[in-house]
């Protein structure tokens, strides 16, 4: 019954990764970008749902590592965290409204970074520390192969996302910055799924368990509880 709940998981994030994309593309074409480039738009939308969502069931699984008494839980609390908080800056275009509101006008900038549009390196040093933690995290992983491979994959493809929107947008044409963000949009939306996945699917693996123990606890019958016949 897990491995099939797990296959069904996974081909409804690669439907999901499919299907939202390609459904704002249809909605606004021949504005395709509409209403996945920008910000606070449906897709950001649909990407801090799956982050919220995510962060639950990563705060799900801390839960369950208690009840079964397993080592190395840090990791779980900090995705749940973790995820809370990225969902709340998409939904909200907190770090693009204080790199708009006060970072960009004061030209702040990283030394050596050049390419770095003026305060636009708030996501560069989020993400420097998630890979700063990241080991941490893959503890908590480790004890389920396809979890830990999902979650690989939402990390890589999360460098992605954050190099490409590190990019000074000035540098692009506005074709090309309307092609560039739509598909660093997309990537982002694929590393949320894929967190997802991650987490859910080590919550499945401890769902297991817990039940293969509850179902190997005898009850102990002692002599007061035998009654004559």
């Amino acid at each position: 019954m897990t491995a099939r709940a797990r296959t069904l998981l996974l081909l409804a994030l690669g439907l999901t990764w499919l299907v939202v994309p390609a459904l704002l593309f249809a909605a606004q074409y021949p504005t395709w970008w509409v209403w996945i480039a920008q910000e606070q738009v449906p897709m950001t939308w649909f990407q801090s749902v799956t982050l919220v969502v995510a962060g639950v069931v990563a705060g799900l699984g801390w839960f369950v590592t208690g009840l079964l008494d397993l080592r190395h839980r840090r990791g779980l609390a900090l995705l749940a965290v973790g995820f809370c908080a990225l969902a709340f800056d998409e939904r909200f275009a907190v770090h693009e409204r204080l790199r708009d509101g006060y970072l960009a006008p004061r030209d702040v900038r990283l030394p050596l970074l050049t390419w770095i549009a003026p305060g636009d390196f708030l996501l560069l040093l989020v993400g420097v520390v998630g890979l700063v933690l990241l080991p941490v995290v893959l503890r908590s992983m480790r004890e389920d192969r396809w979890a830990t491979a999902l979650l690989v994959v939402g990390v890589l493809l999360a460098c992605i996302t954050v190099g490409t929107d590190s990019i000074d947008p000035h540098t692009w044409s506005v074709e090309g910055e309307r092609v560039q963000q739509t598909l660093e949009e997309v990537l982002e939306l694929g590393a949320g799924l894929a967190f997802l996945g991650a987490v859910a699917l080590r919550l499945l693996g401890m769902l297991e368990e817990l039940g293969a123990r509850a179902r190997h606890v005898q009850p102990q019958v002692t002599d007061r509880e035998v009654e004559p016949v």
